[in-house]
């Protein structure tokens, strides 16, 4: 480990907000729980919506999927905080790991494809256009997006097996 990064993880571990998340014996089960629930809800939401887009239950009209949006939105808000609070709680595992990088990785190019689908795909939707006829690539963005989560989830999980940098 280089020293910035040694600097970074001693920093981290020395905050009293790593202390509450390390050595207290309910709030790291309750986080993983939480951040879960916001994985399920972001995903959950994210596979109704790209599926429709991509042309699944044709007879739901396009500007109703949108309620599964915002619950995308607050799963991800969810697991914003979880995760954030995991890294500053275990830094040391995290900031060395090769998985939770590529996941990090992935989550910032699901978030290009997020910003693509909202200012170009979206508006769209909210119009009532059917799947067939969306333009600026909306089938390959939804695939792209469930290709991206899906890869976050799997190298979450990954993370507590694979080595160091």
């Amino acid at each position: 480990m280089d020293a910035l990064l040694s600097s970074v993880v001693e920093t981290l571990n020395a905050t009293a907000l790593n202390g509450l998340v390390m050595d207290n014996r309910y709030v790291f089960p309750a986080l993983e729980m939480a951040h879960f629930m916001g994985l399920s809800l972001l995903f959950g939401s994210l596979l109704v919506v790209d599926l429709r887009v991509i042309g699944v239950a044709r007879d739901v009209p396009m500007n109703r999927v949108d309620t599964f949006v915002r619950f995308a939105l607050i799963g991800f808000a969810i697991n914003l905080v979880t995760g954030l609070l995991f890294l500053v709680g275990d830094s040391g595992r995290y900031l060395v790991n090769v998985a939770f990088w590529a996941k990090m990785g992935l989550i910032g190019l699901a978030g290009l494809n997020t910003a693509y689908f909202v200012r170009r795909i979206k508006p769209q939707m909210d119009a009532g256009t059917a799947s067939a006829d969306l333009t600026g690539g909306a089938h390959l963005v939804a695939w792209l997006s469930l290709a991206f989560w899906s890869g976050v989830i799997i190298l979450g999980r990954f993370i507590p097996y694979v080595e160091d940098l």
